[in-house]
């Protein structure tokens, strides 16, 4: 389901009358929402990426440490993870290596599915093929664009 809003602006009226004021743009509200709802979506996106780590073993300072390397090697800080999910696995593949990588993306997906309330069994016949970045392309797509998830 696809959020559409429609171009409108009426006038604000202001105690002055309905002339000293500015218009009001209704995009303003919807683009309120959206960026609401992103921020919420990235917040868990960071909670299943720190749950994921706990689950290999790296507690929080190795994380810090993680992150600092991603921001230095990739360019990429806490906030970019999901606009980047790409990114983000290219940079953990060059500090834990493929098989890391593999583990760390099995945990992820894991800690991704209880945290958003999708079934275990959600698109299980392409797990071993789909990417991180390809779920939280997914996912980023579909909940942002719902209204049906704030």
């Amino acid at each position: 389901m696809s959020l559409q809003v429609k171009e409108t602006a009426t006038e604000a009226v202001t105690e002055q009358g309905p002339n000293a004021g500015g218009l009001y743009h209704a995009n303003q509200v919807a683009a309120f929402d959206y960026s609401e709802r992103q921020a919420t979506l990235a917040s868990k996106i960071m909670n299943c990426i720190t749950r994921a780590f706990h689950a290999i073993g790296m507690g929080s300072q190795t994380q810090e440490v993680i992150f600092w390397n991603l921001y230095v090697t990739q360019n990429i800080g806490r906030d970019d993870v999901m606009n980047k999910p790409t990114e983000f696995i290219e940079g953990i593949k060059a500090i834990f290596g493929e098989a890391g990588t593999v583990v760390f993306e099995h945990m992820l997906i894991r800690e991704i599915k209880l945290e958003l309330g999708l079934p275990a069994d959600f698109d299980k016949e392409r797990d071993n093929e789909r990417r991180v970045s390809d779920l939280l392309s997914l996912i980023v797509h579909a909940k942002l664009e719902s209204t049906d998830n704030p």
